[in-house]
Order: C-alpha cells, then sequence, then structure tokens
C-alpha cells in the first residue's frame, strides 16, 4: 500500500464528529417545529440538542463559559458553578434557532479537531462519568461520539413511540 498515507488521528475524529452531528441533526430536522420542544421519552428534541451542543463544547472545546443549563446531571454538585450565567438558548427557543446553535457548535468542535496538534489530544481532561472526575482525552473524545449517537437514538425512538 504504497503512497496511501494514514489520516491523522486528528483528521478521523474530525471525520466522525461531522458525520455522527450530521446523523444527530437529521433526527431533528424530521421533528415537526410545534414538536420540537415537546417531552417524550423524559425530554424533548430541543433539550436533547441543547445537551449534545453542550457536552461537545465542554468536552471537544473545552469552554468552561458558567452557563451550562443542559448538561443533565443537574443534580450532581460540580454543575451548579457551570451554571451561574444565562444559557445560550432555552428549551422554548425557536427550533432554527437551537440547529443553528448546534450546527455552530459541531462547526466549532470539527475546526478544532482539524488543526489540534498531537499534543491537545494527549493527557487527561473533564469527565465527570470517570471515577477520578477526569479520563485520558483520546478516550473521552470517543466516548462523546458516541454520546451523540445515544441522543440520536433517543430523539428517534422518542419518534416512533409519539406515532
Amino acid at each position: 500500500m504504497t503512497g496511501l498515507q494514514s489520516p491523522s488521528l486528528q483528521h478521523f475524529l474530525a471525520e466522525q464528529y461531522t458525520a455522527e452531528i450530521a446523523a444527530f441533526r437529521a433526527v431533528l430536522d424530521a421533528v415537526p417545529a410545534d414538536a420540537f420542544a415537546a417531552a417524550g421519552l423524559g425530554h424533548s428534541p430541543a433539550w436533547h440538542a441543547l445537551h449534545i451542543a453542550e457536552w461537545v463544547r465542554l468536552t471537544v472545546l473545552q469552554d468552561r463559559t458558567p452557563n451550562y443549563h443542559f448538561l443533565g446531571w443537574e443534580d450532581k454538585p460540580w454543575v451548579a458553578p457551570m451554571g451561574t450565567e444565562a444559557a445560550p438558548l432555552a428549551e422554548t427557543a425557536d427550533k432554527a434557532d437551537i440547529l443553528a446553535h448546534l450546527d455552530d457548535t459541531g462547526a466549532k468542535a470539527v475546526a478544532y479537531l482539524t488543526a489540534a496538534s498531537d499534543a491537545e489530544m494527549q493527557g487527561m481532561t473533564f469527565s465527570p462519568s470517570a471515577p477520578t472526575g477526569e479520563r485520558p482525552r483520546l478516550a473521552a473524545l470517543g466516548l462523546h461520539v458516541r454520546h451523540i449517537a445515544y441522543h440520536r437514538g433517543q430523539v428517534a425512538l422518542s419518534r416512533k413511540e409519539q406515532a
């Protein structure tokens, strides 16, 4: 296989995030605007979109701006200081605005991953579900791609239940 180069780890991760966010977005696009903020199986599609946007911002971009309100761990003490400012959007915001926010956050994450150095892919990162509160950066990014897929499934299942 001479002449073929393996894509970089950063390129691979950027592709995975691009694909998973696009698949998630397709499921969200199928939800009628008048049902976007309606809870189904626990949360509304709007909540799921905002939840993933927040986790992309926290996990990939490592953004510590304290305006998180959809992390899903609101009963945990570590969340309180993260939500001291107003959320960028409410769950009742217009569907187009929520999806634009998800698109923007996803694009920033893909741009970051594409340009990230090898050093930025190493080391430990914040991960509240890990026993120590952090995990290796690459493991956290891989886990997070699967987290997006999980919420894509939640929205799709909720739509089937409502049909």
